[in-house]
């Protein structure tokens, strides 16, 4: 159950509530904090929130709780609107750090949000009732997303690792087959893997390469070693090579072949 803390307070309400709403079109919210949590439900737009430590992507239907004292900003390229509102949300006062729902529950979330922004004038315990649902949902879009979620994530890093050596591997093409925005299912595969999928798919296409390396030594080119490992572009492998290894190709076998 939703516990709000009352307050005696003039005006709008008694609830220790605060409801708030964007312009349309707005392209950076700059970074604050506040002594209470807040659930942004952003209605329109697409873009980052942002904290010190890291950014969430949004789109239209994103719902993120930001836990009391973190600071954070937005910023979005073509603008956004959100409605946020603010309470001691007991569920969630254990987060210290920001938790993101995605767009599945996009519909409803937005709803929801616009009627309380509707009612933010009704008596206490018609907002109540209101916020507790709202929370409600927004809980239940943690569990359900974080499933559906890692549904995902498992599913690209199959993906990855059946074609990592194809020259033809499009990596936005299977991120935007996750059916979520590129930008959100990026930074949920950083989420979920400590790595970013370009990071991930070339981590496996490296250790390939050094194994290639190590096993045929001068009997096999370097250009065809790239060209197993998925690389049509020998400069570019030799580049991620040297960065992945510390030295360059030629190097690495130079040092194994002694």
């Amino acid at each position: 159950m939703l516990k709000c803390s009352y307050r005696k307070a003039k005006g709008v309400t008694a609830l220790n509530i605060r409801i708030g709403i964007t312009a349309d079109g707005v392209k950076q919210y700059p970074p604050h904090k506040h002594e209470f949590g807040e659930i942004m439900t952003y209605i329109s737009g697409s873009g980052y929130l942002y904290t010190p430590e890291k950014n969430y992507a949004f789109e239209r239907g994103t719902m993120i709780f930001v836990p009391p004292g973190v600071v954070h900003g937005s910023v979005s390229e073509g603008g956004f609107k959100n409605i946020s509102i603010g309470g001691d949300f007991d569920e969630l006062m254990l987060n210290k750090e920001p938790v993101s729902v995605g767009s599945i529950t996009a519909q409803n979330g937005i709803s929801m949000a616009k009627i309380i922004y509707s009612n933010r004038y009704a008596n206490d315990s018609l907002l109540h009732s209101l916020c507790t649902a709202f929370v409600c949902l927004f809980m239940q879009g943690v569990d359900f997303e974080e499933n559906e979620v890692a549904v995902s994530i498992h599913e690209i890093v199959n993906k990855i690792n059946d074609n990592a050596f194809d020259t033809r591997l499009n990596l936005c093409e299977i991120l935007n087959g996750s059916g979520y925005s590129e930008d959100y299912i990026r930074a949920k595969f950083r989420q979920h893997t400590g790595k970013t999928p370009t990071e991930f798919l070339t981590e496996i296409r490296m250790r390939r390469a050094r194994l290639l390396i190590e096993i045929y030594g001068k009997r096999l080119a370097m250009q065809e070693i790239a060209l197993r490992c998925g690389y049509c572009d020998y400069v570019y492998f030799s580049k991620r090579f040297k960065k992945f290894a510390g030295c360059s190709p030629n190097e690495y076998r130079r040092r194994v072949s002694v």
